[in-house]
């Protein structure tokens, strides 16, 4: 079994983290519920993700497709805030 390496700031592997963490709050009503699931059957959590992500993609396509406007729109105010976070955190000397 191979091990993938890559670099990443521990700032941003927080982030994922508490991205994922939240994620799974959502689906399963609490952290202790979804740390349950996961010791319970991992491949049900990999099931539940990936339909998480196909929701999510069919989602964003309806959204582009009933009101492209708004959603580049809101991609743009994404980037832009996205930025200006990253500037900031330059600026003040957090990495």
């Amino acid at each position: 079994m191979s091990t993938a390496l890559f670099e990443a700031s521990e700032e941003v592997v927080n982030e994922a983290a508490a991205s994922c963490a939240r994620k799974l709050a959502k689906w399963f009503g609490g952290i202790d519920e979804a740390i349950a699931a996961l010791e319970a059957d991992p491949a049900d959590l990999a099931d539940l993700a990936l339909r998480d992500v196909i929701k999510d993609r069919r989602q964003m396509t309806l959204k582009v497709y009933m009101n492209p406007q708004a959603f580049s729109r809101q991609i743009l105010n994404n980037i832009t805030c996205y930025e200006a976070t990253r500037q900031k955190r330059k600026y003040s000397g957090a990495h």
